[in-house]
């Protein structure tokens, strides 16, 4: 009988341990585009034609500076793009990408603007994507600390550093945890695009789409794992997790999103008070509002952190 329970409990853990796998896996081998084209039905000229050209401009009259932190989970990587005017004092942007198979170059077309408009601006790897450690990714729900971690590694390069955090998806999900866990005064203002609170329906069809049964025991195994991983529970996030003051937030919606409907974010800016804001892109899928209308989305996102940066301005 012993042998029986402990065959149990060994098949039980490779069960969970390959759920998690597979569900979590912040690296598969889908590109961007890929991924872009197949999530959204979008055609791949939608984001060349409208990034590629500005960015590789950019691009050619500056280098970036990679950049390493170490985080309690292992080493964070990421790269730093100068404001192109070179103004030493340069506000700081950190912007983080989303989900599973991208990484800090899903977010250069944004990185590219922030540039232009003055700022120094730092492009992250996330836990378990780009070159960062790690294997598997908690889809943001664990990755709060992480943001913390990069934004005291910019005022320890620069103590007197005024900083904007923006996020994509997971990065969002993370940049908004990381907003209420207390962010530094440093801090003037977080944005948000598509924040994805269902973790557990993300999981679900990440593991039915790999061909898994998904039934009550595959679900108890890979709450159990994700816990164990990431020390969170495998749960939907609830917006009143942000209720309350600090940071002004905007956040961005897509009307035609379907994964992160834009009563989501509606709902965390009430949460949020008057401290939060939202703009609705018309048309907009799944992280794809700066695409779709980049002139209201980068007016919007400029516009924003400019004047919370006046207002965050040392006395």
């Amino acid at each position: 009988m012993l042998t029986l329970i402990l065959a149990i409990l060994i098949a039980a853990a490779l069960r969970s341990r390959s759920l998690l796998r597979t569900a979590f896996d912040g690296r598969h081998s889908q590109t961007e585009e890929e991924a872009a084209i197949s999530r959204f039905d979008m055609k791949p000229e939608m984001t060349r034609e409208q990034t590629k050209p500005r960015i590789s401009g950019w691009l050619s009259v500056l280098s970036p500076e990679d950049v390493a932190v170490r985080s309690e989970r292992g080493m964070l990587r990421g790269q730093v793009f100068p404001p192109l005017s070179g103004d030493t004092d340069a506000p700081w942007a950190i912007l983080f990408h989303g989900g599973a198979g991208t990484d800090g170059s899903q977010m250069l077309d944004a990185a590219c603007e922030l540039s232009l408009a003055g700022y120094r601006v730092l492009v992250p790897d996330l836990y378990a994507h780009g070159n960062s450690d790690g294997g598997l990714s908690s889809l943001g729900a664990a990755d709060a600390q992480d943001v913390l971690t990069w934004v005291d590694w910019v005022l320890g390069e620069k103590p007197d550093a005024r900083v904007v955090l923006m996020g994509q998806d997971e990065g969002a999900l993370a940049v908004l945890l990381a907003r209420a866990k207390g962010l530094p005064q440093a801090v003037a203002a977080v944005a948000a695009e598509s924040p994805t609170l269902d973790i557990p329906q993300i999981a679900r069809e990440t593991l039915e789409d790999a061909g898994e049964s998904v039934g009550a025991m595959e679900e108890m195994l890979l709450s159990a794992a994700y816990r164990l991983a990431f020390g969170e529970k495998l749960e939907r996030i609830s917006e009143e997790r942000f209720a309350g003051g600090g940071v002004p937030t905007l956040l961005f919606a897509g009307t035609l999103d379907e994964q992160s409907p834009a009563y989501v974010a509606q709902d965390i800016a009430a949460a949020m008070g008057s401290r939060a804001e939202v703009c609705l892109i018309e048309g907009a899928t799944h992280g794809m509002a700066r695409y779709v209308d980049p002139e209201q989305y980068y007016d919007a996102l400029l516009t924003f952190f400019r004047e919370q940066l006046a207002e965050n301005e040392p006395s």
